[in-house]
């Protein structure tokens, strides 16, 4: 093991005189291009050195340092050059936005007016100052009636990333691409309607930041996914090529200071993402307020494909780290929520509300101008008046089709093939669809008497639930079951299993059947296939007890939920996920089947944007410098020692190595010589500490190297770490084996 403690050291920045003003400027613009922000910091104030009078260079340096999180540092670099530039109004403009982020408002608000003072029509100012009156305003009516307070003005964010991705591929919607329609698609109108603090935003990976998308894009593609089916329609095309520019041109969002980012659908297949979410939250106080729409990859992980549960596993255990509250579709999902965050947080609840998704679908295709007839004629295979149920659902493990397929195999041998009304699927084969294809291919009757759709437009899906004479769902486990709400929203009885959410979802009008209990389903489905006065009853029952929402209404509870969800006050990031001593946390993309504590903090452990997406080995740093933040439990005072799995960089450079508490309290500097090579373990002891959350780890090389075959440029890789007492030799035993063997739990 090499210890850095014990090596030689070499004067930080020798040499620098040596270096031109004019090369200093080239490495640092490129730095800026690409993002590394630290890195093009230091290279501005290196030219500045040379160059003290260049005040629009200290503006890029002030850029740098507010990208970099550094808001102080950066407010500092637009006065020296205000103080060069006394008149000029970006600069003014520049300087309002660094004081907003500071919580300055009332000095942002006079920098923003003076940036109109010396140009009047300087629009971004204009709006700036108009939105800052605003929150002044909103401020100052909280101030007046406490009781207001996080519920007025309060910026709301909603992430449409996961359905402006689905429809790169698809245009029909899906269950929770449909609950976003119904409920973002509110929202936009209402924006379009004067409804400030409101933003639709995409998450971008590359640099992890949010672009604002406009709303009459979101509603022109969410409008067009419900007209048609076809993705090669010029109209469809025309909308996505719109959407894409509209985000390419789009600067990053500026949260206001406290503003809540809610993401109604799925997040956990975009890498980084938490990341993101970490910056934000440092920059600005975003609360992150996600909606989880079921727990099922962990209930029942069996049904589901093994790279699924893997990533909702990740996903989980940065909910648990990086939430302030949770929306869920039934109580049913929050128990099932708050049981799994009680394995990664013990004894600790994030606060959480129910959002039901009791909507009234058939406001969704309303006003679209098409009629039944014309909708069922996309349906080739049913004749004119023909008796039919409707099951609506992918055909996967989950959903057991061949279940109902059994069943409905038996009701023709009992009944005939006339006695029995048809079965017509709609939705496409999916994961371990074979069961139920192989019965259906293996008999003819079967398969006279299924029909199988996929990809027909909501109109034609409308059409199929009002001509349906019942529906009937099968699943071994639901968030919700949006196809029963469906059914309800057209009159017609659904026959479904009666386990987690379903229940919630049916209500009275819903028949239900011993969940997988073949002989029950065929009962049920005799009841309602033969007994027409049951039905009818059944029908009348659906008028009377559904209570069928409007999805204006849905939109009203949601932001009335995010508003008072804002208003709590959370759990402090210093009582979630913390580096425990004596344990090895491994900083690679290895995945778990079970939300994953180590695998959280490893991942957390990554501070601003100097560094690459996770590998199987460990993660580069993006470029010369990067920062890693240690959440801290249990020093009590003890001298630590600090263990880092490095790997160095593709070319010889001379690492630096800044550990400060996370008050910015120093607490030891080393310099060290490196060589390409294997990777290697720092060990590095440190003095008994001050309290404090999180330690700070700043790897500084200067410069990066290219890596020969992905020509990124990059640092140092950091494998893992581990955090014990200097006297701890179970834990230093322990960390050994720890490289050899990679930890096989699942939580700890």
């Amino acid at each position: 093991m090499t210890d850095l403690a014990t090596e030689g050291t070499t004067p930080a920045g020798a040499g620098e005189g040596a270096v031109s003003a004019a090369e200093l400027l080239r490495v640092a613009d490129s730095w800026r291009d690409m993002h590394e922000w630290r890195e093009a910091a230091r290279a501005y104030e290196g030219f500045l050195r040379l160059e003290p009078e260049a005040w629009g260079i200290m503006v890029q340096l002030g850029h740098c340092r507010k990208e970099a999180g550094e808001v102080d540092a950066a407010l500092a670099a637009y006065r020296d050059a205000e103080r060069l530039a006394p008149n000029d109004a970006d600069l003014k403009l520049q300087i309002g936005h660094a004081l907003k982020l500071s919580g300055e408002l009332e000095a942002a608000a006079e920098a923003y007016r003076a940036a109109l003072e010396l140009d009047p029509g300087f629009v971004v100012a204009s709006v700036e100052l108009a939105r800052l009156t605003e929150a002044l305003e909103v401020q100052a009516m909280a101030e007046l009636a406490p009781e207001t307070a996080g519920k007025v003005g309060l910026e709301t964010v909603f992430d449409v990333t996961d359905i402006v991705d689905y429809f790169q591929h698809k245009r029909t919607p899906t269950g929770i691409q449909r609950v976003q329609i119904g409920i973002v698609s509110r929202i936009a109108a209402a924006m379009g309607l004067g409804l400030r603090q409101v933003v639709l935003a995409c998450f971008n990976p590359d640099d992890c930041q949010w672009r604002p998308l406009p709303a009459d894009c979101f509603e022109t593609l969410t409008r067009l996914s419900a007209s048609g089916s076809s993705t090669e329609d010029p109209a469809w095309i025309a909308a996505l090529a719109v959407v894409k520019a509209a985000l390419a041109e789009a600067q990053p969002h500026v949260f206001q200071r406290g503003a809540c980012l809610v993401n109604l659908g799925n997040s956990f297949g975009f890498s980084e993402y938490f990341r993101g979410i970490r910056q934000i939250q440092r920059l600005y106080g975003v609360k992150f307020i996600p909606f989880v729409h079921d727990c099922v990859p962990l209930i029942v992980p069996e049904h589901c494909q093994e790279q699924m549960v893997l990533d909702y596993a990740r996903w989980f255990g940065g909910v648990a780290a990086h939430a302030h509250a949770i929306l869920c579709n039934s109580e049913s999902t929050r128990r099932d929520m708050l049981g799994q965050l009680n394995r990664l947080l013990p004894g600790r609840e994030l606060p959480s509300a129910v959002v039901r998704l009791d909507a009234d679908f058939r406001a969704g295709v309303e006003g679209l101008g098409i009629s039944e007839a014309a909708a069922l004629a996309e349906v080739a295979a049913l004749r004119p008046g023909e008796s039919f149920a409707l099951f609506v659902s992918t055909i996967e493990s989950r959903k057991n089709h061949q279940l109902v397929f059994s069943a409905w195999l038996q009701l023709l041998r009992r009944h005939g093939r006339y006695g029995v009304p048809r079965l017509v699927c709609v939705g496409k084969p999916g994961w371990h669809a074979e069961g139920a294809m192989n019965l259906l291919s293996q008999s003819p009757d079967l398969r006279r008497h299924v029909v199988l759709l996929s990809d027909i437009s909501d109109q034609a899906l409308a059409a199929l639930y009002g001509a349906a004479a019942f529906t009937v769902y099968n699943s071994h486990y639901e968030g919700w079951g949006l196809p029963v709400t469906e059914s309800l929203s057209y009159g017609k009885v659904p026959v479904i299993p009666d386990h987690s959410a379903l229940p919630e979802a049916g209500g009275e009008g819903a028949v239900y059947f011993t969940s997988q209990n073949e002989p029950d389903l065929v009962e049920k489905l005799e009841k309602v296939i033969f007994d027409t006065g049951y039905r009818a009853a059944q029908e009348a029952k659906i008028a009377q007890t559904a209570g069928l929402r409007s999805w204006e209404q849905l939109k009203d509870q949601v932001m009335a939920e995010v508003a008072a969800l804002a208003a709590e006050p959370g759990l402090p990031m210093s009582e979630r996920l913390v580096a425990e001593l004596g344990r090895y946390y491994p900083m690679s993309n290895r995945q778990f089947p079970k939300p994953s504590r180590r695998q959280t903090v490893g991942e957390m452990a990554r501070e601003g944007a100097s560094w690459y997406p996770m590998e199987s080995w460990g993660v580069w740093m993006r470029g010369g410098y990067g920062r890693l933040r240690l959440p801290l439990q249990g020093a009590d005072g003890a001298p630590l020692r600090l263990y880092l799995n490095l790997t160095p960089p593709p070319e010889a450079r001379t690492l630096q190595v800044g550990i400060a508490t996370a008050e910015e309290v120093p607490v030891t500097h080393l310099v060290t010589p490196l060589k390409p090579g294997p990777a290697f373990t720092a060990v590095i002891d440190l003095p008994a500490l001050p309290p404090t959350e999180a330690l700070h780890v700043d790897l500084d090389l200067g410069m990066g190297a290219e890596l020969d075959k992905t020509r990124r440029v990059v640092g140092v890789g950091v494998g893992g770490f581990m955090l014990c007492r200097r006297d701890d030799l179970g834990a230093r035993l322990d960390f050994i084996e720890s490289l050899r063997f990679q930890p096989n739990d699942t939580v700890d």
